[in-house]
């Protein structure tokens, strides 16, 4: 059953999907333009971390479907600080894997877990990089953890934005 809550500022639905186990693990946390069936918990306080009114959030995720290299990725940027920025380049040397930012871009594009692995906090060494749900929500979604959105590389090292170890 789909769950979700509004998430005003990008005029989007958050939407959280659980198993039917009688152990409800979250099997997916995407954006929608349609109505979720119920309000979800998670979706809010998911939403409200993001805006800041939230402190860290935690869910049982079912990772049984992601890869290994997934896995590690996923992990690394669930470190990175609300309010900060990673380059694919650097968690790909975070995960001790140097090179494979590319892959780690690929890992950021089949996120199923949007916002609680926050994909949104990495970028490319040249810019904003890629976003599932489109640049403009990117965007959006730094400028509301207060990250400028057009910093590159040398701006984001000195306003001390660079890579965290907090966890989400």
């Amino acid at each position: 059953m789909a769950k979700g809550a509004y998430f005003e500022e990008l005029g989007i639905y958050l939407v959280v999907e659980e198993s039917e186990d009688p152990v409800k693990m979250i099997t997916s946390v995407t954006f929608s333009k349609d109505l979720p069936e119920e309000v979800s918990p998670l979706a809010r306080d998911l939403i409200g971390h993001v805006l800041g009114t939230c402190g860290p959030v935690k869910a049982d995720l079912d990772i049984s479907g992601l890869t290994e290299f997934q896995r590690s990725v996923y992990k690394a940027v669930m470190a990175i600080p609300r309010g900060s920025t990673m380059t694919y380049a650097e968690v790909a040397s975070k995960i001790r894997r140097p090179g494979a930012a590319r892959a780690v871009g690929n890992a950021m594009a089949s996120n199923p877990f949007v916002l609680v692995m926050p994909c949104h906090r990495v970028v490319s060494g040249k810019g904003l990089g890629g976003y599932g749900q489109g640049l403009a929500v990117k965007r959006r979604l730094l400028n509301l953890e207060s990250i400028p959105s057009s910093i590159d590389r040398n701006q984001r090292t000195s306003l001390g934005q660079s890579s965290g170890t907090k966890t989400f």
